[in-house]
């Protein structure tokens, strides 16, 4: 789901640059903004014996064995989890990436690990400016990068690719990281194509405001390459934007934006805020302004965003879109819910949250795939099964892509969505704007906008 590491990359590149420009009102997605599983009050049933539902036998005792592969012994196997949480600016940044490794390499090691070679979890916290010196450390002594993310990536790419650092990543940020090799992203990160179908459904719902349509993210050249991104994918699938704000990194009052927009008569809003909602919504409420709808990315997939909703009373229709089965859902489909009770039974204490769905399908795709090659464990047989998946959805976590594939032979992401309402301190998925083609998901073709050679430049000009 390139749509939605794209409003990862959206809220990280904001962080990282309000770090150098020592923004410290900036709140990114953390674990303090996590979404509780609704299904905690049901006894969900723990597989224990390795297998995972939807993808068979992933984990199990085997004869293990010496090897000559750096970071693989005879019993163990050392793989890096890259995260930002030590920082001073937003502390925990990332840190689910770490827990959910954690919890679920317990899992796989109590089946007998990978072929009777036990996950060995090495937290390479890059604390943001560090990015280079923990992909060296990493290079050092492990196998392979599973499931991780850093929000200034771009300086580990080439001391991960000289080292022959195999990755299959949790989120990534940079170009360079997006496009580089010996690496399989499991959301099929593209920079060619944006994928809008979450636009298309409010075009449905709301013909007449997606007319007056308003948009915007933070001045910074990474930030609005991504926004203009989604202004594309937009207007690919019917919107008329007649507002693009560009608001400085940090912002104390929003009351101008809001006005701004108000002003002009933007009716279909993508704001212009890029991390927490609550001050956003306040100063709507404030300035009485109700467009027709609201519509966040899946960075807003969190409780602060409804605790928002539930504070600002006479907000319009809030929606957000996501590519992971909605938590709130689990009970629905067992590989989610089977994430849940991983995270409840090795993880305790650990909110859970989308940035678990998002690791998640990381450490599935690399475990099916490291099982597959017994136990002549090399990168490039790794990184060869993963890059083979057909219709890969992590057992129903992720909404399908077609076909994964290594990440400088131009991958394509998922055409998948579905939409949640937010609701005072609570999500609902909504069926009737999502027009679900599949399972929940709408996964209409066109959802897929293909960017113009103009497009491209105008991104590469900005």
């Amino acid at each position: 789901m390139g749509k939605r590491l794209a409003d990862l990359r959206r809220t990280a590149l904001t962080m990282a640059m309000a770090v150098v420009m020592l923004a410290t009102a900036f709140v990114a997605v953390s674990s303090t903004n996590a979404v509780a599983a609704t299904s905690a009050s049901r006894a969900l049933a723990l597989s224990t014996n390795g297998e995972w539902p939807g993808l068979g036998k992933i984990c199990e005792s085997g004869p293990g064995g010496a090897s000559s592969v750096r970071g693989v012994g005879a019993k163990t196997i050392h793989i890096a989890v890259f995260n930002d949480a030590s920082n001073t600016i937003e502390p925990g940044l990332e840190i689910e990436f770490l827990q959910q490794a954690r919890a679920f390499a317990a899992w796989c090691n109590a089946s007998g690990g990978v072929n009777g070679r036990d996950i060995v979890i090495d937290n390479r916290d890059a604390a943001l400016f560090n990015a280079a010196q923990q992909t060296e450390l990493a290079c050092q002594s492990d196998f392979m990068a599973v499931a991780g993310g850093m929000a200034l990536d771009q300086p580990a790419v080439p001391i991960r690719e000289q080292c022959g650092l195999g990755q299959i990543s949790g989120y990534v940020v940079s170009d360079a990281s997006i496009n580089a090799s010996l690496q399989v992203d499991p959301s099929g990160t593209s920079t060619k194509v944006q994928a809008a179908g979450w636009f298309a459904a409010m075009t449905k719902k709301y013909p007449q405001a997606v007319k007056k349509a308003g948009m915007g993210g933070a001045n910074t050249p990474s930030v609005l390459e991504s926004e203009r991104k989604f202004e594309f994918g937009a207007e690919g699938e019917g919107w008329n934007v007649i507002d693009f704000q560009e608001p400085p990194v940090s912002v104390t009052d929003w009351a101008p934006y809001v006005e701004e927009a108000q002003t002009k008569g933007v009716q279909a809003l993508w704001p212009s805020a890029t991390a927490n909602m609550t001050p956003y919504f306040q100063a709507m409420a404030t300035a009485a302004y109700k467009p027709a709808f609201i519509e966040l990315g899946t960075q807003f997939y969190n409780a602060t965003t409804t605790a928002g909703v539930a504070a600002s009373p006479g907000l319009p229709p809030v929606y957000v879109e996501t590519g992971w089965w909605p938590l709130e859902m689990a009970s629905q489909n067992p590989s989610t819910e089977q994430l849940v009770n991983v995270m409840h039974t090795y993880g305790k204490g650990d909110p859970v949250n989308f940035f678990d769905e998002e690791g998640a399908e990381s450490w599935l795709l690399w475990a099916k795939s490291a099982s597959a090659c017994g136990v002549d464990l090399t990168v490039s047989c790794v990184l060869n099964h993963a890059a083979a998946e057909k219709n890969w959805s992590a057992g129903g976590i992720e909404a399908p892509i077609a076909q994964l594939t290594m990440s400088n032979q131009n991958p394509q992401p998922s055409p998948c969505f579905v939409i949640l309402k937010a609701e005072p301190n609570k999500f609902v998925y909504d069926k009737a704007v999502t027009q679900p083609t599949q399972s929940i998901w709408n996964c209409n073709p066109k959802n897929i906008v293909q960017l113009t050679a103009q497009q491209q430049a105008a991104l590469t000009a900005g």
